[in-house]
């Protein structure tokens, strides 16, 4: 069982290009109170034109993505002044498939085979650092 404690639900934006990853994943984190799905995007510059708008907490955002990739949003949206906490997801070994340049911007890059055991420990390390003291998820 996960238990949040986050004084306010995590406004979240969803991005993938894959329409069954996205509803699952809304899915998912739809049965944890403590996320709210502001909006979805299935590519980059939908991402970046969402986010300025929706301003949310959190983006979850895969690295392949028509029009412009993950890693080029969310430097754009870094430089852009919003600065959500953006986790980026991918099918492929990050080392083999990427340059270590290429992530420098996002919080944190999981991978989409474990990303239901690693996403909720993630957030909890990310948002736990902006506030400190704060507790966002836990397992039991």
């Amino acid at each position: 069982m996960i238990v949040m404690k986050h004084c306010s639900p995590i406004r979240t934006v969803l991005v993938d290009a894959s329409v069954d990853c996205l509803v699952r994943l809304e899915k998912w984190l739809g049965m944890l109170s403590n996320f709210d799905i502001v909006g979805k995007a299935s590519s980059g510059l939908e991402a970046l034109e969402r986010c300025e708008v929706l301003r949310p907490d959190l983006v979850i955002m895969d690295v392949v993505l028509p029009l412009m990739n993950g890693y080029e949003a969310t430097v754009r949206m870094k430089e852009k002044g919003y600065c959500p906490t953006i986790i980026l997801v991918s099918f492929f070994p990050i080392g083999e498939a990427y340059g270590k340049d290429d992530c420098s911007k996002a919080d944190a890059i999981l991978n989409k085979d474990a990303l239901y055991e690693e996403l909720i420990p993630a957030v909890t390390r990310l948002l736990s650092r902006q506030q400190p003291g704060k507790e966002v998820a836990r397992r039991q």
